[in-house]
């Protein structure tokens, strides 16, 4: 065999050595990223779409540990189920996402951006006084309260009365009701109605949470939807039977 023969085969071998190298380093790649070689990371991955305000507590049946490739697993991914406890979702959460701790706020307020000056107070609407679910994270709502069997001096029909109480009232988190709990008493009936009421969360000032509270605790509540950019309203008074009649 002449040098250039010899020269030609020791560069076919060169080739294929190379061909092989690319071929095991392409298929590592294709193992990593099917979740089975050691460069591989775990994380949690969402399974349905979580919106914003959800505690981590009640997500967890909504993720799913998976093993993703190393190169595409973020450094704050969430590597066990108790790291956050206690804390809520800040933005919602799309499906198949990887769930990282930059997704979740980690102060006291507990995911919540309250306003200086301002009270976060929840409280639980049926899903018609909640406009039918409409009402989402950073919207304006007008509360109006219901009153029935109240005192008065003048015609008994005029002791139910509704009133608008609050105006443009800005929604901090809407969240379903949580599952009952399989020790209640009443789990199962509890579970029929779950879905029927919703968590508002709202930014009051003390004075106004003072209102709220005393119309919930005393009366029914309706939510209106704002329309985006209007202006606070007052009513010219309240709404009573011998008013419509």
């Amino acid at each position: 065999m002449n040098k250039r023969s010899s020269g030609v085969v020791v560069a076919g071998i060169v080739v294929a050595l190379l061909g092989m190298v690319l071929v095991f380093t392409y298929a590592g790649r294709v193992r990593a990223g099917a979740g089975v070689s050691g460069a591989a990371g775990t994380a949690y991955v969402a399974t349905n779409d979580i919106p914003a305000g959800t505690r981590w507590e009640d997500m967890v049946g909504a993720l799913k540990k998976k093993d993703v490739p190393a190169d595409v697993r973020p450094a704050t991914a969430v590597a066990t189920t108790s790291q956050l406890n206690g804390k809520a979702a800040i933005r919602g959460i799309a499906k198949g996402e990887i769930v990282t701790t930059t997704q979740f706020n980690t102060s006291s307020s507990g995911g919540l951006d309250i306003p200086a000056g301002k009270n976060a107070v929840t409280v639980n609407l049926g899903v018609p006084q909640a406009v039918a679910r409409y009402i989402q994270t950073g919207a304006d709502t007008n509360v109006y309260v219901s009153y029935k069997n109240l005192p008065t001096a003048g015609n008994p029909a005029d002791a139910n009365v509704t009133k608008l109480l609050l105006s443009n009232i800005k929604v901090l988190a809407n969240q379903p009701m949580q599952a009952p709990t399989a020790e209640a008493a009443d789990a199962n009936a509890a579970a029929a109605n779950q879905g029927n009421e919703v968590l508002l969360t709202l930014s009051l000032t003390p004075d106004e949470a003072e209102k709220l509270i005393f119309a919930k605790e005393n009366g029914s509540l309706h939510l209106g939807l704002v329309h985006p950019g209007d202006a606070p309203v007052t009513s010219g008074g309240r709404t009573f039977k011998t008013a419509l009649v």
